[in-house]
């Protein structure tokens, strides 16, 4: 009997959102390559031995895989009959350059990274349900997963396609049409320290291949990911206080007592030390992922550069739907930063907005100077910035497409 009170009482906190809910799959991403990206009381304990194990294979692979893709493109770069796969390899390169990059970047800012999660944590809505259908949990844990989810999805999609492709269509030819012309192939351009092509090294090396894919390609999202669910979350507080303020009611404008006074004072210093603290973890954020946004923009113009101008070289069907993929993956991932950068520049500037629609012109001195501090924080707007070199909004987007036009044009007049 008891044990079935205790199922009954403990049942209804399943349906509260917590900030692991937001977290999740960054984190999941992250230890499937042996990163724990931040220390958080919250969130669920994984044993540091095994993930330093899997970290070890994971960085020894890649390292492998990155010297033997950098060497084909240094012995075959002069190669005219091979620009095309030099060109695909230097965004190989790229991809893996970038994708640990990141994961360095974010690795080094560790102890910020920590001091992020803790604070917004402390501030993450209680469980309960009053509490959570005033900050509408629901609706931006919904929204976060859907674009977290498809980011990752598309990704993975890209290199199941890349990794796998070859090797279905090895087997389609050789075992289904019975073609004897057809040769092994390695789904990445690369040189072997040994030969492969008809022994069984061929399923080690291949195997090679799609585990360093998956840890460039792991890398690559998980810093991105965890940009979002932690965007998305701010964007959730901003929100929320715009509603606080909008909807703020001035007891003391009715009722004239002194008392009424203290009680709004109180209630609006508690908004504007919030509204402070949402700016000063927006500080936090850029600070931590500055570098991996600011990497996102260089690297991503140069590869839709390249993979741009592979399509336009007369490549066969197969070829062209993997570049086009490509090119698809790389440009929603810019698409996405300035979406979400765009989401917090709304949210933020809506607190000003906010502010004037209280009952301000009713409220004492001291009242209307307190408003007049809020407004004025309010008027920048807070956004992601790649450092201090860009901040990012959806007028980004149009510069990064007109920058990669323009590098286009220069790879292509110097090819001709």
């Amino acid at each position: 009997m008891l044990s079935n009170q205790l199922t009954v009482a403990e049942k209804p906190e399943k349906f509260f959102v917590t900030f692991n809910d937001f977290m999740s799959l960054p984190l999941f991403f992250y230890h499937t390559i042996g990163v724990d990206p931040y220390e958080s009381t919250s969130s669920n304990y994984v044993q540091s031995r095994w993930l330093y194990v899997n970290f070890m294979v994971h960085v020894t692979n890649m390292g492998f895989n990155f010297v033997m893709e950098c060497m084909f493109v240094v012995l075959y770069y002069k190669d005219t009959e091979s620009i095309v796969d030099v060109c695909m390899t230097i965004c190989y390169v790229g991809f893996v350059l970038v994708s640990q990059l990141k994961t360095i970047s974010v690795w080094r800012q560790k102890s910020k990274l920590n001091a992020l999660v803790r604070e917004m944590e402390s501030i993450f809505p209680s469980p309960n349900r009053v509490e959570q259908q005033k900050y509408r949990v629901d609706y931006y844990l919904r929204r976060c997963r859907f674009f977290l989810r498809g980011f990752s999805g598309l990704y993975l999609v890209l290199v199941v396609t890349y990794s796998f492709y070859i090797y279905v269509k090895y087997l389609i030819q050789h075992w289904l049409m019975q073609s004897t012309e057809v040769e092994k192939a390695m789904p990445y351009f690369s040189i072997s320290p040994w030969d492969w092509h008809n022994n069984w090294s061929y399923y080690l090396m291949y195997l090679l291949q799609v585990l360093g894919a998956y840890t460039a390609t792991t890398g690559h999202i998980s810093a991105d990911i965890l940009i979002y669910a932690v965007n998305m979350q701010l964007v959730m507080h901003f929100d929320y206080l715009s509603n606080e303020l909008a909807e703020f009611k001035n007891d003391a404008a009715m009722l004239h007592g002194t008392k009424s006074y203290a009680k709004d004072l109180k209630l609006l210093q508690d908004l504007i030390s919030y509204h402070n603290k949402l700016l000063g973890l927006s500080d936090v954020m850029n600070n931590v992922f500055g570098m991996p946004l600011l990497l996102n923009f260089l690297t991503s113009s140069v590869m839709v550069c390249f993979v741009g101008f592979q399509m336009t070289l007369g490549l066969s069907a197969d070829h062209t739907v993997k570049l086009a993929l490509f090119l698809i993956s790389a440009v929603s991932e810019i698409y996405l930063i300035c979406y979400f950068s765009d989401l917090l520049i709304v949210a933020s500037e809506s607190v000003a907005s906010a502010v004037y629609k209280m009952e301000w012109f009713e409220g004492d001195s001291r009242f209307r100077k307190m408003l007049i501090f809020i407004a004025l924080r309010a008027q920048k707007p807070v956004c992601l910035k790649a450092t201090v070199f860009l901040d990012i909004s959806m007028e980004t987007m149009t510069m990064f497409l007109k920058m990669s036009y323009r590098l286009f044009c220069v790879i292509r007049t110097m090819y001709q």
